[in-house]
């Protein structure tokens, strides 16, 4: 691990309040300007002061001296403050020539008769301790006077001098005093001055209480240091306090008093001026240390919601019990308020025994919001520690403020839910629920299972939660309960996806007649190897509506049988009514589009809000969680899932999902019934990834700007005929969108008047390269069974279908011109597809089909999540008659593919057929 052992350095970033520094800066206020005119004397005369430095300084008791024939006539009583470069005048406070003058006196027109420039005339300029830092009374050699004169100090001249020297002084005749120059000073580009490095604290870490010296090391390239002293205060614009800071070893300035102690809670601000003998001053940016209060935990945690130091600097020590990421909790003892989570780049080892600083908040901003927390923690010491023993904790309180940070154990506590959303899961004692996390492992729990859980206690999104942080953290006690049945999936029309909730015996639950829909019984069960809590089981017959599937005597792992665990599922007719494209028979073209657009207009609008419920038929999963497009990943495991009504979110991927119009609202100008509400253009998808979609049109990316865990990208379009931002969700669902965008051209036909417009559509009609593309997609990736689920549950709310769902051929006849043959759909060759055999099969089954005539011919095999398995058949032309083709199980790899229910499609003719296959072993 890492932490700090060198000395401290706080800085103040970026620090712009004025700081009003004392001794170490009046190096660099000066006398620059002493006017004797040759009009109007009497009243113009003035002396003028100018501060060269890099601070602001106060005049505060300072004083301005007039002396004529070397003698006192006049004192001007300084106050208020010069800035860097500001030059001020001290005169009469009327006077003829009109300048201003900062410090008037009007005994001063009256009292000035011996004051003019000539020998014994001059100024001297007194700091607030009574000195006079600085003097000019002229001599008269080497033309020293300033009689009907301005004497000005020269450009090259940055510090103040006691001693008179004329060589720093320059005579001009004037006739007016604004022949001068009141109130401006001109000086030459100071020396670099003095370089400052190294400016620490001794100790490192200052204590409350404690008294602390500053060090730095100065160096300098020009001339040799001649000063180094330290202005320090406890407000950032009052630095009133100065140490010397001479030479102790080397290179090192080191003060000769240290800055004496402070309470806990004060922050002391301080900076270092060092000058060099080229008159070279060097001023260090502004720097702070804050006296930490020294605190056990539970002094921090106060026993209470909010720390009693919330925004308080504090240090305490402890045993790191866990770490996630930039967060790890320190423990110092046992049960409530022993805990307390650290936000800090530092890296420690969980069981070390460390010290550790950080501001407490209760808020935040970074995440862990809500939590005691210990922001910007800094890692002062470590050494190897005794992990405490978790404590352990009734459920049903363990998940509460006392035990934030704190490492509990739940012990022989029951899943009473295995997903509730973004891997977490809830558990029960008996004494109430808890919730698990996921922050430092993901663990896929068993309903009804009983587990030991130990891990931290933490607070975020609204809720505290316990943190499993390794498999070791979660230890099974026993599973008394029997398999339940957590989902069913609609996989063909007769062929259902039962998910149990653990495991199942293979025996037991390939018995198909323990599994019945109402009267029905099934005729097929097989147990997914890969997956043994899922049983694909054939039930025929079965009538569309909300249907309850039971299994009886289906036993787990350990023997634990279901007595009619029963699950309610919505069953969706894919089929095509009868009828319903009669009106596009024979149509290709433009002619068929507005057949189609005359057979689905009309549709039985919802409202905006129904579309949440609408996805629970129109876009569930076979496991019954939400189908997000823009998250799933078909052939892997999506980095999270959503249960139905976990809306909202957006701060973070996976954090609540909304409806994502696939068709940008702002295309067909807003929220404007039908299109708003239309749930062809509505999917549910990840509220943060529907964000960086916004209004960008679908298209493909090489370049990505943005990428979303599941791998849709944000950036510049590769697709010929635009080159603007797109964004190219992942191939498994570029059909699926692209068939909805056919369907808002085609739906939409002549009612788009006003739509503004997009990149990849006039109105509701296509540009040409969208067309062009989305018809390529909508080739690549065919229909799957999900989208004729979701076109057969959209038909059921909304009375209309997709038709480029139902005959995906008609996309590239509409949208491809190069596609279309001129032939009538109704004048297409036919074809007979029939049904493999054996079915199922264990080695090599036979599928067999009829062509009516010459004919381009493509068979293809799918699983169950509609991803290409194997292309048998992909010929431009076919001779009509019988053929048969042989598979023997392979996958394009030629690798043999697992037991399980496949599809296969028959393509010809501008038409499709799907049959079902069952491999077993």
């Amino acid at each position: 691990m890492r932490f700090r052992n060198s000395l401290l350095v706080w800085v103040i970033a970026g620090a712009t309040a004025i700081s009003l520094s004392p001794a170490s800066s009046h190096a660099a206020v000066l006398l620059s300007e002493l006017c004797d005119p040759l009009n109007n004397y009497p009243s113009d005369r003035f002396i003028e002061i100018y501060n060269s430095g890099p601070d602001t300084v106060s005049l505060t008791n300072w004083a301005l001296v007039a002396v004529g024939n070397n003698v006192d006539i006049q004192t001007w009583t300084l106050s208020g403050s010069i800035l860097p470069g500001q030059a001020l005048v001290a005169g009469n406070n009327t006077t003829v020539a009109v300048f201003t003058v900062n410090f008037p006196n009007a005994s001063w027109s009256a009292g000035n008769a011996t004051w003019n420039g000539r020998v014994g005339d001059g100024a001297k300029l007194i700091d607030s301790g009574g000195g006079v830092i600085d003097r000019v009374v002229v001599t008269g050699s080497g033309g020293s006077t300033f009689e009907n004169a301005n004497y000005v100090r020269n450009p090259n001249i940055y510090s103040p001098n006691p001693t008179y020297t004329a060589s720093e002084w320059t005579t001009t005749p004037r006739t007016l005093a604004t022949d001068g120059s009141p109130g401006t000073h001109v000086t030459a580009p100071r020396p670099p001055g003095p370089i400052l490095a190294q400016m620490v604290t001794d100790p490192a870490f200052p204590l409350a209480g404690s008294p602390t010296h500053v060090q730095a090391d100065v160096t300098d390239t020009t001339a040799a240091v001649t000063s180094v002293s330290l202005a320090w205060g406890t407000a950032p614009a009052s630095l009133t306090n100065t140490i010397a800071m001479p030479l102790v070893s080397g290179t090192t300035y080191r003060t000769t008093a240290a800055i004496p102690a402070q309470v806990a809670g004060v922050t002391v601000y301080y900076k270092i001026t060092a000058t060099d003998a080229s008159s070279g001053i060097t001023t260090s940016e502004l720097k702070s240390y804050a006296l930490f209060f020294n605190l056990t935990v539970a002094q921090i945690q106060g026993g209470v919601g909010s720390s009693p130091y919330n925004g308080n600097s504090v240090i305490t020590n402890g045993v790191v019990t866990a770490r996630f990421g930039t967060f790890f909790a320190v423990q110092d003892g046992s049960g409530p308020w022993s805990g307390v989570w650290v936000r800090s780049t530092d890296t420690p080892t969980v069981g070390d025994q460390v010290t550790v600083r950080g501001t407490v908040s209760e808020a935040d901003a970074q995440g862990y919001a809500g939590n005691t927390l210990l922001t910007n923690g800094l890692v002062t010491s470590s050494a190897a520690g005794v992990l405490p023993a978790a404590a352990v904790v009734p459920s049903g309180s363990a998940l509460s403020e006392g035990y934030e940070g704190v490492l509990v154990k739940l012990a022989s506590a029951v899943c009473t839910n295995p997903s509730a959303g973004v891997g977490q899961w809830q558990v029960n004692d008996g004494s109430g629920t808890a919730l698990m996390d996921a922050l430092g492992y993901t663990f896929g729990p068993i309903l009804g299972t009983t587990y030991d859980v130990t891990g931290p206690v933490t607070f975020y999104g609204g809720s505290f939660k316990l943190e499993p942080r390794s498999a070791a953290d979660i230890v099974f006690v026993a599973d008394l309960a029997a398999p339940s049945v957590l989902a069913i999936g609609e996989m063909s029309d007769s062929t259902f996806l039962v998910q149990f909730t653990e495991p199942v015996d293979e025996a037991t639950s390939e018995v198909a007649s323990r599994y019945t829909i109402g009267a029905l019984t099934g005729t097929v069960a097989i147990r997914d190897p890969i997956h043994p809590e899922h049983v694909l089981v054939t039930i025929a017959n079965v009538a569309p509506g909300t249907r309850t599937l039971s299994a009886t005597g289906v036993e787990d792992a350990f023997g634990n049988a279901t007595a009619a665990a029963n699950a309610s599922f919505t069953y969706i007719d894919t089929r095509i009514p009868a009828g319903y494209y009669d009106g596009a028979i024979g149509l290709t073209g433009a002619p068929l589009r507005a057949a189609l657009h005359e057979i689905i207009k009309n549709h039985s609008v919802q409202s905006y809000d129904y579309a949440y419920t609408a996805f629970q038929t129109t876009d569930v999963r076979p496991d019954g969680k939400l189908w997000d497009v823009y998250s799933d990943i078909p052939d892997g495991t999506p980095p999270y899932l959503y249960s139905f009504g976990q809306t909202g979110g957006g701060t973070f991927e996976g954090s609540g999902y909304n409806r994502e119009h696939s068709f940008p609202q702002g295309w067909f100008g807003g929220s404007v019934t039908p299109m708003h509400t239309d749930l062809w253009i509505l999917y549910p998808t990840d509220t943060k990834v529907n964000g960086y979609r916004g209004n960008l049109p679908y298209g493909t990316v090489e370049a990505a700007s943005i990428t979303s865990l599941n791998g849709s990208q944000v950036g510049p379009n590769t697709a010929p005929g635009y080159s603007g931002t797109v964004f190219e969700p992942i191939d498994a669902y570029k059909g699926d969108l692209a068939r909805s965008t056919f369907y808002v051209s085609t739906r939409y036909l002549s009612e788009d008047g006003g739509w503004p417009g997009s990149p990849a559509a006039s109105g509701a009609n296509l540009n040409t390269w969208a067309a062009e593309l989305y018809t390529s997609w909508s080739i690549g990736d065919p229909v799957s069974q999900k989208e004729r689920l979701r076109n057969g549950a959209i038909y059921v709310i909304q009375g209309n279908r997709n038709p480029f769902v139902d005959h995906p051929e008609w996309a590239a006849q509409i949208f491809d011109p190069s596609q279309i043959t001129g032939v009538p759909s109704a004048t297409r060759a036919s074809f007979t597809l029939y049904q493999n055999a054996p079915n199922p099969f264990n080695g090599v089954t036979r599928i067999a089909f009829q062509l009516a005539e010459r004919q381009r011919v493509r068979l293809r095999v799918y699983d169950v999540s509609g991803r290409l398995i194997r292309t048998l058949v992909d010929r431009d032309a076919m001779e009509p008659g019988r053929h048969e083709v042989a598979w023997e199980g392979l996958s394009e790899s030629a690798s043999r593919v697992g037991e399980g229910l496949y599809f296969y499609r028959l393509e010809a003719g501008g038409r499709s057929e799907t049959r079902r296959v069952v491999r077993v072993r």
